[in-house]
């Protein structure tokens, strides 16, 4: 969890939102599953980013200053490279960087992501046999549209 015993979790994956209002919502959870893409396929920390520049931020951040610069292809790991799934990494990439954008709006929804994960996969003949994971004793329960986890 994001908030536990009035701390937070590991800045890096917490959405900008959420320090600023203390409320967790499905698109913070979008954002911090984006930094664990983004730690994925460029192989860096969430919060300890290693290059050959003097930058000071963490890896959101990072990838966002090599987009904006046009170097974005220069965030993948380079172990990845070269292996054959170079435009689907390119994919994965600019995925992530979609999941971690500043601005909660602008995030595609987890079903989007979700969606376009297999749309990417699709060329490795992914299946929707496992594509749900049935819930047990599920009576009563309502979907929230908010979790609001502390208050002031």
């Amino acid at each position: 969890s994001t908030y536990v015993n009035g701390d937070f979790g590991d800045v890096g994956y917490v959405a900008p939102e959420y320090i600023r209002t203390l409320v967790a919502t499905p698109k913070g959870d979008v954002y911090s599953f984006g930094v664990a893409l983004l730690e994925l396929v460029t192989g860096q920390r969430a919060n300890d980013v290693c290059s050959n520049e003097d930058f000071k931020g963490n890896l959101a951040e990072w990838v966002a200053y090599l987009s904006n610069s046009g170097r974005l292809h220069e965030a993948i790991d380079m172990s990845l490279k070269g292996k054959g799934v170079d435009d689907e990494l390119v994919q994965f990439l600019r995925l992530a960087c979609a999941c971690v954008l500043t601005e909660a709006k602008d995030r595609p929804t987890i079903y989007e992501v979700h969606h376009l994960l297999r749309t990417i996969g699709q060329r490795y003949d992914f299946t929707d046999q496992n594509n749900e994971i049935p819930l047990t004793d599920t009576a009563g329960w309502q979907p929230m549209d908010e979790l609001i986890v502390a208050r002031e």
